[in-house]
């Protein structure tokens, strides 16, 4: 089992007044050094501030052990740019949305500009997150210093190359939803020839961990971690997001050997990227492939134990060692497989649970919240989309009611904030979470 570092003491303060004025750490030093004469009295006022923002770290860790914490933390998963841009009042490089994980990010990396492509992206997450007072900020791997060849082949469609091997993915960017997507592949034109041949190949060659990969997850450890909890990112099941999805559920029938060994090798990989990513200081791994959508998994609950459970329980248990718990993200409804998923794997967190698949979060508190740390579920397909203020508001509410009591609870989008979302649906969601969100008050 994973352990928590030992809680901080607290100390009285006006703790939303506090929080409004000083945004970061960096503000409270440049507040008390400028605003106190003596440094007694400057050291005692910056040690009651830091710990305030101690605060948003230990309720994410309280939350993450199932307890209660004194304020039900609140994160995202991400934060697509146009949302983003609006709250920084920029131009913002953030989140999953098409226009900066294409059109964006793949234009600075054919003009040679992979450094300030990382770093804004870290800049503005780490801003972002900091000016939302966030418990909990989730980091990922970057572009590394080998990347691939990418080619404009139309307007907003892009084809990404190998450039050791033949094998292409080709992109789409649609402004008018800002999705990116995945339309065609080599492996999907090769069949189950290019999925063995993309189980072959990475089994030939060792691990290797591109540092400059790790950019991001440095950058909020250093500039985040003193105030909040630091997710990493590690996933080793089902290929999600790739147009090869169907190619690898027919082998499920067909080559399940293959698959086996598939999923054998992205545990491996998915294992030695959490270390890397432990070793650098996150507090915790979050994985986040989807295995279901609205009617069911997209796998019967026996491929998942022969499949998926071995594997998934193989990584939790990787990484508790490490001494970080695990948070796994899927959409969709897992009802019939949510024994196997928040029992017996080990898992130490959920996220999403989504309410428009029939994911109820109340009644996975009664069964589970005792063992497993709920995080979600205000829905954003609809209700943060089409919603009123008023709507977000109840629903907020109803959220807190039937998943916060006991603890175990962080409160969130059913997913993320993508670029569909009112920024002003957003924003009462979480002043809704802050204004109801004590436990005293739960």
């Amino acid at each position: 089992m994973w352990t928590s570092p030992s809680s901080a003491t607290g100390l009285a303060y006006d703790s939303e007044a506090l929080r409004e004025t000083y945004p970061n750490l960096y503000d409270i030093r440049l507040h008390t050094q400028r605003n106190t004469k003596h440094k007694l009295a400057f050291y005692q006022k910056y040690v009651i501030l830091r710990r305030l923002f101690l605060t948003l770290r230990e309720d994410a860790w309280t939350a993450l052990e199932c307890e209660e914490p004194k304020d039900i933390p609140v994160f995202e998963y991400s934060i697509n740019s146009p949302i983003a841009s609006k709250i920084l009042n920029r131009k913002a490089m953030t989140g999953y949305g098409g226009e900066f994980r294409g059109k964006i990010t793949f234009e600075m990396l054919k003009s040679g500009k992979r450094y300030e492509l990382v770093k804004r992206y870290c800049n503005d997450t780490s801003e972002l997150y900091s000016r939302l007072r966030f418990n909990i900020v989730p980091t990922e791997l970057v572009w590394g210093s080998k990347y691939p060849k990418i080619i404009e082949v139309e307007k907003n469609t892009w084809i990404v190359r190998d450039k050791e091997g033949d094998e292409f993915r080709k992109y789409k960017w649609i402004p008018e939803s800002d999705i990116l997507s995945q339309i065609d592949s080599s492996m999907r034109r090769d069949g189950l020839e290019g999925l063995e041949r993309r189980v072959t190949q990475p089994e030939e060659s060792e691990i290797v961990i591109d540092p400059k990969s790790l950019e991001w997850v440095r950058y909020a450890v250093k500039h985040l971690g003193d105030r909040m909890v630091v997710a990493g990112d590690a996933d080793c099941t089902v290929p999600v997001g790739e147009d090869c999805i169907p190619l690898f559920l027919i082998a499920m029938y067909r080559k399940p050997h293959l698959v086996k060994r598939l999923l054998d090798h992205a545990c491996k990989l998915a294992i030695e990227l959490g270390k890397a990513q432990i070793d650098e200081g996150v507090d915790a791994i979050m994985g986040g492939g989807d295995w279901a959508y609205q009617k069911g998994p997209f796998f019967s609950p026996k491929q998942f134990r022969e499949f998926i459970l071995p594997v998934l329980k193989k990584m939790v248990l990787a990484f508790h060692k490490g001494g970080v718990p695990y948070v796994k993200h899927t959409d969709g409804n897992v009802m019939p497989i949510a024994d196997d998923f928040l029992i017996r794997s080990g898992v130490d967190g959920y996220h999403a649970i989504e309410p428009r698949a029939g994911m109820d979060i109340g009644k996975l508190k009664e069964k589970n919240g005792d063992r497993v740390c709920l995080l979600g579920n205000v829905d954003c397909a609809y209700t943060l989309v089409s919603g009123t203020c008023k709507d977000v508001a109840r629903e907020t509410i109803e959220c807190i009611k039937a998943a916060s009591y006991g603890g175990g609870h962080v409160l969130s989008s059913s997913n993320s904030i993508h670029s569909g979302v009112r920024i002003n649906n957003f924003i009462t969601m979480l002043n809704t979470a802050r204004k109801y969100g004590h436990y005293e008050l739960v």
